[in-house]
């Protein structure tokens, strides 16, 4: 089977909600401690497709069928930090791909899609979050050649 990764458009927003919402209940199984806001996410998303300043895009089939996303952008670094001499790094928000077309090579192809983006944005370093449970992207991004460089914590107040 052929698959193409491309910019997402306005008529994929149906597809790409129920991919969303695939992925965050993966997300809440592997530790997550946000909720998902239904209200706003069909908005949220909507504004990430048409934003310059965040690179969304698919992976779909020969038949159109929308199987992954990822989502990245451009952080601008707090005035006093430098990440390789420049004040902004990439962030890869979000990547996902249907379990049914795991394991040929999607992830791989999304990931390196928003790479080149944010070299063509004149951007050298990517960071990313992980959840600690998250075993199976924690030996993705491993693979990929990221390095851990932080622990996020999380404590309730209330």
């Amino acid at each position: 089977m052929e698959y193409a990764i491309r910019p997402a458009a306005a008529e994929d927003l149906p597809r790409l909600l129920e991919l969303y919402r695939d992925y965050f209940r993966g997300l809440l199984d592997r530790g997550m401690n946000y909720e998902l806001n239904e209200e706003t996410l069909p908005r949220v998303l909507e504004t990430r497709i048409r934003s310059r300043l965040i690179l969304t895009a698919v992976a779909e089939d020969e038949t159109g069928a929308l199987l992954g996303f990822v989502f990245c952008s451009i952080l601008r670094l707090s005035q006093e930090f430098l990440c390789r001499g420049q004040g902004s790094v990439g962030f890869l928000n979000d990547l996902y791909v249907d379990p049914a077309a795991r394991r040929q090579g999607l992830a791989r192809r999304l990931t390196a899609y928003a790479e080149d983006w944010l070299r063509e944005n004149g951007i050298e370093t990517l960071e990313l979050q992980v959840l600690p449970g998250n075993a199976e992207a924690r030996a993705y991004w491993d693979r990929q050649g990221m390095t851990p460089v932080a622990i996020w914590c999380s404590k309730p107040l209330i």
